[in-house]
This record gives structure tokens, C-alpha cells and sequence, in this order.
């Protein structure tokens, strides 16, 4: 896994979003996805190096039913935590955040393993 990116490696864009709960007039619960960054202006694109899983990772990945891992690279953010959905530009299915870390807590990188959100069976 990478512990660090050039800059022409951030060629992937993605879309951070967060579900935000709230109540409207009639008292019912809504649930609705904003941008992490700007959530009232134009949402923001973020560029990460997306590595696919592969190997031994891919292998065990199956036997847990994950669906498409991946780890990805960016830029530090404190904004981007686990509870968080993350899109591929054209890529209307979101994936789902196992885990982030500050890369040698430096603030600096961020390695984000995700994998695609599973279904409803």
C-alpha cells in the first residue's frame, strides 16, 4: 500500500459526501447525503490514487463477501471520517469507508480502505 502519492498519481476524482439526519414539518425523519466540504455550494471534486485490491488481499476480501475493496490516497482532511460515502466521478453507487488513516500522523496523507456498499438481500 502506498504511504504516499505523487501528484500525478491523484488522477481518480471522487465526490466525499455524509448522510445528514434531520425532522421535516410533519415530524418525519429524513435522511439526505451532502458534500463533507461545501455542503451549499457546487459540490467539490477531491483526486485520490485508487489502488484495487489484489493478491492475497482480493482472496481474503471473498471469503468475508466485500464486494470491490479498494485503498485510496489523498490529501489529509480532518473532514473524512468512517461514517462517510465516497463516489467515483460517473459512478452513481457509492462506496462505504472501513477505515482511515493519518498516514505516521503527519496531517498530511490519508489511507482510506473502502468497498462498495452491499445491497439489501
Amino acid at each position: 500500500m502506498a504511504k504516499q502519492a505523487q501528484a500525478g498519481e491523484l488522477r481518480t476524482r471522487i465526490y466525499i459526501r455524509k448522510t445528514v439526519k434531520s425532522v421535516d414539518d410533519e415530524g418525519s425523519p429524513i435522511e439526505k447525503e451532502q458534500s463533507v466540504f461545501a455542503p451549499e455550494e457546487p459540490e467539490r471534486v477531491w483526486h485520490c490514487k485508487w489502488v484495487n485490491a489484489y493478491g492475497t488481499e482480493a482472496m481474503a476480501a471473498m471469503q468475508f463477501k466485500v464486494q470491490e475493496p479498494a485503498t485510496l490516497t489523498m490529501r489529509y482532511s480532518p473532514l473524512i471520517r468512517p461514517d462517510c460515502r465516497i463516489y467515483k466521478l460517473g459512478d452513481p453507487a457509492p462506496y462505504e469507508i472501513i477505515s482511515v488513516n493519518d498516514v505516521e500522523d503527519r496531517h498530511r496523507w490519508l489511507e482510506v480502505k473502502v468497498h462498495r456498499k452491499e445491497a439489501a438481500r
